[in-house]
């Protein structure tokens, strides 16, 4: 943004004189000039508004109208509505930023099949194929802040005018459809100032009536006219000054864009600066409009912006008397309480996910509003994936006052299409390259039911497809039939070495039975007639080429009860299965396996978990399971040796170590950069090679980075008889 540089103190403090003695002129002995607060724009520097708030009350600052842009239309409608400086210092402290600002819903918000999506294809980037392939219209739905600001305002549900608030207010956003500012100056207080601050591309718009809106930064960051016409003598204007960019951030494609916005946001801000009597410019060089964790850095530069024009402000002040006067009414106005509701009604969706929403909401009426628990079961129906956002109010109806739900359904999906693109540099010499798809179709023959496509090329090639059915619509049993065919390369290492490489093939027609035993826990039960075939294509054979078929009947459970699909910090991840394979080729007998791996995530420090992981299997004593041998080898599975390379009938694996956050990225584009460390120890039993090591160990380190379009890593392991490999990849990591 550029600094007001032509606006001199001594012009204000010459207006300010000359304001005063025309008021005093045209005014009554006993009536003081009407004060207004205009709050730019400007993302988390707006937390200096707080200070600058916190300034004017100690100092006993009257403040008879507000209005703001984006944060400062967020701060200045909090403020309006009653909150004093402590109040909002305090929410924006204890607020989750991160969680708020990265408008991703966490994985223990989303229901079973959500979750397996998240962890199956850990991007940020979920398109949709509603009307062709798109992106949704913002990074962030609005879902986090827009239940914050829901709870905020609850009490101002039937709110006629913001002039009925303690203190009156507007907030300017931009309506997308016509180019024109619009000023909320009635109606909802929580969706004005939702929309006030609907960063364009980050946060998604707020429709309303036909109407678009967005930030309002782009045509009034600092909307001292809009003060004006509001009736204020006096007006005092904060603006956010970040300092001079550095030009060597306008080299990148996202320091390029910045730049040329915040050149447009402040060719607008230069008049309104020329127009404010007092302008208040924050200090905040070395902060940036994304630091939301930073609150308490920069509350102190509003304090500070306030203290430099002290001579000018406390002209304004209120003797003590008149102060507590001024608060005693401006309380009085405050709402605080909220009505029991006596009926929950749904808005903004129809049919059978209006009543799917009234059916699990129904709970809250007859009973005082818990804003908490209504927060947490509005998140966990956002988790079906059906709405972009769900947000509440009050309501009257026939003489009853209500909870209001509003969903916003999604405009460019369902369907949904999940995208991965895998990089496995466990050999560096063999490195792989995968990509793969996952589409995914609502309410195919019903409610609730899904059919998920799935293909995928690279180092494995294949198709997959499910249909996943519940028994009734509120039924948690399901039917899911499934069909696959992939074909896949299959590694065999001896003492180091690869000695062969395989081509695999399986195909397969199955069915499961399956029970939802809760949002976090699936058990099924299946029958599956699989037809698999095997070529050598290098090296020593294992097994003869050939092809087979065979019928597998298996029983699964899966519990997911980490707090992240990619680098959990605590939580429990529980997989198991039992298969019985009635029979094999070379051997005239079948065999039953089952196998399991539990992981565990501790929280230790503030940044840092301890996790321990222990899986097993056993063939029951089976032999000769060439190709279908328990396997390990590989990052997280003995990472000093290749994959695949200790093969046999029954193994255990032991993992202890500890994860540490090393620094926050913007959420926007990405979470944090991890560090971890552990140690493995494992057994193979029945090995296929003689030579197998009896008790291989190793100790491991890697870095994750968790971006918008996955994870990467890259890492190494060494172990005690001197083996050592480092690797790499894309995709999952844990």
């Amino acid at each position: 943004m550029l600094a007001p540089g032509l606006l001199l103190h001594n012009h204000y403090s010459m207006r300010l004189i000359l304001t005063f003695t025309l008021l005093a002129a045209a005014l009554p002995a006993q009536t003081r000039p009407k004060v207004g607060l205009v709050l730019e724009g400007g993302g988390a520097l707006g937390f200096a508004h707080i200070g600058v708030l916190q300034w004017l009350e100690d100092h006993r600052i009257p403040v008879d109208y507000v209005a703001g842009t984006s944060m400062g239309g967020l701060i200045g409608g909090l403020y309006a509505s009653g909150q004093r400086p402590q109040e909002i210092r305090e929410l924006a402290r204890t607020i989750d930023w991160d969680k708020t600002m990265s408008g991703v819903p966490a994985l223990q918000d989303l229901n079973f099949r959500r979750k397996e999506d998240r962890i199956d294809y850990p991007t940020r980037l979920n398109f949709g194929l509603k009307g062709g392939l798109s992106l949704p219209a913002g990074l962030n739905s609005g879902q986090e802040i827009g239940l914050i600001l829901d709870r905020a305002v609850l009490p101002y549900f039937e709110l006629k005018s913001f002039d009925d608030l303690p203190i009156p207010f507007r907030c300017v956003g931009t309506e997308m459809v016509s180019g024109t500012q619009a000023i909320f100056d009635k109606g909802s207080l929580a969706q004005a100032l939702r929309a006030t601050m609907s960063i364009p591309a980050v946060f998604a718009p707020v429709v309303d009536g036909g109407k678009i809106y967005t930030d309002g930064g782009a045509l009034n960051n600092l909307p001292v006219d809009v003060a004006k016409k509001m009736g204020a003598d006096i007006i005092i204007a904060v603006y956010l000054n970040p300092g001079v960019d550095d030009p060597k951030t306008f080299n990148s494609l996202l320091g390029a864009a910045a730049r040329n916005i915040a050149i447009m946001i402040a060719a607008n801000e230069l008049r309104s600066m020329e127009q404010a009597d007092i302008l208040l410019s924050a200090d905040l060089k070395g902060f940036t409009s994304s630091q939301f964790g930073r609150s308490e850095e920069i509350f102190p530069k509003g304090v500070e912006a306030a203290k430099k024009k002290s001579a000018l402000l406390e002209r304004l002040a209120l003797s003590e008397a008149e102060w507590r006067d001024y608060i005693a009414a401006r309380q009085a106005r405050r709402r605080t309480a909220v009505p029991e509701p006596k009926f929950v009604a749904v808005d903004g969706t129809a049919g059978r996910r209006k009543r799917g929403l009234e059916e699990a909401l129904a709970n809250n009426a007859g009973k005082p509003v818990d804003a908490g628990e209504l927060a947490t079961q509005l998140r966990k129906l956002q988790g079906s994936e059906y709405f972009d956002s769900l947000s509440y109010g009050m309501a009257s109806a026939n003489g009853e006052v209500g909870l209001a739900v509003h969903a916003v359904e999604k405009t460019y999906a369902p369907p949904f299409l999940n995208l991965s693109v895998n990089l496995d540099g466990v050999d560096t010499n063999d490195i792989r390259f995968g990509m793969s798809a996952r589409a995914t179709f609502f309410d195919v023959g019903g409610y609730a039911s899904e059919l998920r496509l799935e293909g995928f090329f690279g180092s494995e090639n294949g198709l997959r497809g499910e249909y996943f059915h519940p028994l009734t619509e509120s039924s948690r049993w399901f039917v899911a039939p499934r069909a696959y065919s992939s074909n896949r390369n299959f590694e065999v290492y001896s003492n180091r070495l690869r000695i062969s490489q395989y081509r695999l093939g399986d195909d397969g027609l199955a069915v499961d039975l399956g029970y939802s035993l809760s949002r976090r826990a699936e058990i099924r039960f299946g029958e599956a007639l699989e037809w698999q075939r095997g070529k050598l294509r290098i090296g020593i054979p294992l097994v003869p080429d050939g092809s087979y078929h065979r019928t597998v009947s298996s029983a699964r459970f899966r519990y997911f009860g980490q707090d992240d699909a990619v680098v959990p910090r605590k939580g429990v991840v529980l997989q198991s299965e039992l298969k019985g394979v009635p029979t094999r080729p070379n051997s005239a007998d079948g065999y039953v396996a089952a196998s399991a791996k539990i992981s565990y995530f501790a929280p230790a420090v503030a940044k840092g978990s301890l996790f321990f992981t222990a899986s097993g299997g056993t063939a029951f004593g089976a032999r000769n399971l060439a190709e279908q041998s328990f396997a390990l080898g590989g990052p997280l599975s003995l990472g000093a040796y290749g994959r695949n390379e200790l093969l046999g009938n029954q193994f255990y694996l032991l993992q202890g170590g500890y994860l540490h956050e090393l620094f926050k990225m913007n959420p926007l584009i990405g979470d944090a950069l991890y560090v971890a460390g552990f140690y493995e120890l494992g057994k193979m039993y029945g090995p296929v090679f003689p030579n197998t090591p009896r008790n291989p160990m190793d100790l491991s380190g890697v870095v994750v980075v968790k971006t918008l379009f996955g994870p990467a890593f890259v890492g190494g392991s060494v172990s005690p008889n001197g083996r050592a490999k480092w690797w790499f990849g894309l995709g999952r990591v844990f």
